[in-house]
């Protein structure tokens, strides 16, 4: 039988509830008590009965998670590698992470976490991929849920954390640039997602400071996936001009982008170059390794607890917190061919 908080009370002659408040730490148990009770309980081996403990203090030691939308969903490696993270991090401070289960997108996502954010299941929530008007943020303020987003909100009172989106982009387009690249294709994510929005500003401005017209017959919209990413490059090498080298708004597009070009007969890097963005660990496996600008992935998940943590504590204000991203060039990535800023297939 495991010790309880009665053969504690017991021993010493206490009420339980002393007992209890002695082993929370509460003031109004005197130190000389608070310190035979715990000296007990380490000696006797007592452990706090998890469920009991939520009870008393009415909470229920997890974390939600609102699972990205579909169809990117927790298929996607950024998502996996942040979910590793944040759930070592939740468990290291005494949590656990229960996760939505979105049926669809649109509506039945925004359902799947509604149901989620219910104040009796969890204690606060981690959301991800924030659109613009996102009516999930409303919600969890009219049910007073601490929430940490990750991506960057335009709502001063909400904490979010996120990677630097747009000078990560930026700089990826620049090394195109720098290499003499002049006809740079863009796959931006999903357009209502604050993160694509962020990226797709980042190759705008690149373009732009190097005095370069955007094209737009060779910028189309993927949804952070891999058949995304070949659909868009597909759509941007069909009937128009073959571009020298395409920055995709992730890696998963980018590997997608990659396979479309292989099936048009073009080389990488030879005749495209293809750079992706997040740094997913795979990128730097696949032939040719990606050129990528590299999130801080594992910081992201941790943070993401910490800032909740936090929140959920009522310590300071809304945290606000941009991480700094970085461009890792690899071998999809060269110079382009003589011919290949002006070659028109039709």
């Amino acid at each position: 039988m495991s010790t309880t908080l009665q053969d504690i009370a017991d021993m010493l002659k206490l009420s339980k509830s002393t007992v209890s408040r002695a082993l929370s730490g509460d003031p109004r148990v005197a130190e000389d008590t608070r310190a035979r009770v715990a000296s007990l309980a380490r000696h006797m081996g007592y452990t706090p009965n998890p469920t009991a403990r939520a009870l008393a203090t009415r909470r229920t030691n997890t974390i939600g998670l609102a699972v990205p939308w579909a169809p990117r969903s927790l298929s996607d490696p950024f998502y996996l590698e942040f979910l590793g993270a944040a759930g070592d991090e939740a468990m290291r401070s005494g949590y656990s992470l229960f996760l939505s289960t979105p049926d669809g997108d649109g509506d039945g996502a925004v359902r799947a976490h509604a149901e989620l954010a219910d104040p009796r299941r969890i204690d606060g929530m981690i959301l991800t991929e924030p659109r613009a008007n996102d009516e999930r943020i409303t919600l969890l303020h009219s049910v007073g849920l601490p929430f940490v987003v990750l991506g960057v909100v335009p709502d001063p009172s909400v904490s979010w954390i996120s990677g630097d989106n747009t000078a990560g982009a930026r700089d990826a387009v620049d090394y195109l640039i720098a290499l003499g690249h002049t006809s740079i294709a863009c796959i931006t994510g999903p357009p209502d997602q604050t993160a694509s929005d962020a990226r797709f500003e980042g190759y705008r401005l690149a373009m732009s400071s190097a005095g370069l017209p955007m094209d737009r017959n060779i910028i189309e919209a993927g949804d952070f996936t891999q058949s995304g990413g070949y659909s868009a490059m597909h759509a941007i090498i069909g009937p128009r001009r073959i571009p020298s080298a395409v920055f995709a708004c992730n890696d998963v597009m980018a590997l997608g982008a990659t396979r479309a070009l292989r099936e048009a007969g073009l080389a990488i890097p030879a005749d495209v170059s293809v750079v992706g963005f997040d740094g997913i660990s795979m990128a730097e496996y696949v032939d040719p390794p990606l050129a990528t600008v590299k999130q801080p992935i594992q910081e992201l998940g941790r943070m993401a607890v910490q800032v909740l943590i936090g929140r959920m504590s009522g310590e300071g204000g809304p945290a606000h917190c941009i991480l700094p991203v970085q461009f890792q060039p690899r071998d999809s990535v060269g110079p382009p061919r003589l011919w290949a800023n002006a070659v028109d297939r039709r």
